[in-house]
């Protein structure tokens, strides 16, 4: 499962959120939202308005640091794995 995690410059629950997918040995792509304010936007649409935004290629997002959902997203990957 590919996970892609949007951030922003100096975000610190985006921080959060990457230790905590390094620590669960999670691998993502990092997009900064920055440098793509078109997908800020698409976001916004979508109600997703706070960083991280994390999306998944098996459909599964959500926005913010929400620690349920963190836990939620490793063990997709990690079920995903076997």
């Amino acid at each position: 499962m590919k996970v892609t995690v949007y951030t922003t410059p100096g975000c610190m629950s985006c921080r959060t959120l990457m230790r905590k997918l390094d620590k669960e040995q999670v691998s993502y792509d990092v997009m900064n939202l920055e440098l793509h304010p078109e997908l800020t936007e698409q976001f916004r649409e979508l109600g997703m308005t706070q960083a991280p935004i994390v999306l998944t290629s098996d459909e599964y997002s959500f926005s913010g640091f929400r620690p349920a959902k963190v836990d939620e997203l490793i063990r997709r990957v990690k079920r995903d794995r076997k």
